[in-house]
């Protein structure tokens, strides 16, 4: 199925960090260091991005226990990007984790992943 006119259709602007595995350069002391998100190339994407308690029924998205539902993600977005777990979204100015995964690919050319907040106020 060809889900990317939806992607468009409902899409907002997203900044995407793809987490650098093994990313870096040797400094002038002959040490590793590891790229940080600001200095890898950010993909520009338009996207749905949706706060999850609009997704009550996904897997892997809320718990049930003694003192309420808890939700473990605070978005989730539905891409055409494959990206790895703890890369970093930014909407808004405020910076999400991708946490999960969920592969739709056998079938379509969307991927879910559920995201966690990773700054609380917004960027300037």
């Amino acid at each position: 199925m060809d889900f990317l006119s939806l992607l468009d259709t409902f899409g907002v602007p997203l900044k995407v960090y793809p987490k650098q595995e093994a990313g870096g350069e040797y400094n002038n002391m002959g040490a590793w260091v590891k790229k940080e998100a600001d200095e890898v190339t950010a993909l520009e994407v338009s996207e749905p991005f949706i706060p999850s308690s609009l997704q009550s029924k996904l897997p892997v998205q809320g718990n049930y226990r003694g003192g309420g539902r808890i939700e473990e993600f605070e978005m989730v977005w539905f891409s055409s990007q494959v990206v790895p777990m703890k890369s970093i979204v930014v909407h808004n100015g405020i910076s999400y984790s991708v946490e999960d995964s969920i592969p739709y690919t056998d079938y379509s050319n969307v991927t879910q992943y559920g995201c966690k907040a990773v700054s609380a106020f917004v960027r300037e």
